[in-house]
């Protein structure tokens, strides 16, 4: 969905992954480039029948990361540059072991609360990224509602 400037050639894009979407039964996640601006309608459309990896950003524009049928449990955005031109995102997900799952939804941004180490974006450290650096509050990490503290 390149095209910012023929409303058309969106909507029609976006019917597509709609469809796409909707009529799927497997684990989908779509990594593009959606050239709307957050909540916008060609936003709000797509997330009617898949999930934004982060609702809360409301700073992305064009690269979005949607999915359905899976598990989130973390998110990242790198960048080497200001502009988001210059950045990757990149996500984690489990693969669901039945029909009936609860998605992770407990936000958290501390590593240290995260007790399966395997989930965490770097090894070394979240402050060890040389030239790059992570962006835009994350990394994020989703847990269980069973992880929630009071």
């Amino acid at each position: 969905m390149g095209n910012d400037r023929d409303d058309l050639d969106r909507k029609l894009q976006e019917i597509k992954k709609i469809f796409i979407f909707y009529f799927s039964t497997n684990p989908l996640v779509f990594l593009g480039y959606i050239t709307s601006e957050p909540f916008s309608r060609d936003y709000r459309r797509l997330t009617s029948v898949a999930k934004d990896i982060d609702p809360t950003d409301k700073d992305r524009w064009c690269q979005y990361i949607l999915y359905k049928n899976l598990i989130h449990i973390g998110y990242a955005r790198i960048t080497h540059g200001s502009l988001t031109d210059t950045e990757i995102q990149m996500a984690t997900f489990k693969i669901r072991t039945s029909e009936k799952f609860d998605d992770h939804s407990i936000l958290v941004t501390d590593p240290s609360v995260v007790t399966e180490q395997s989930v965490l974006f770097n090894s070394k450290g979240h402050d060890y990224l040389n030239t790059h650096r992570f962006h835009m509050n994350t990394p994020k990490y989703f847990l269980a509602r069973e992880h929630q503290t009071n």
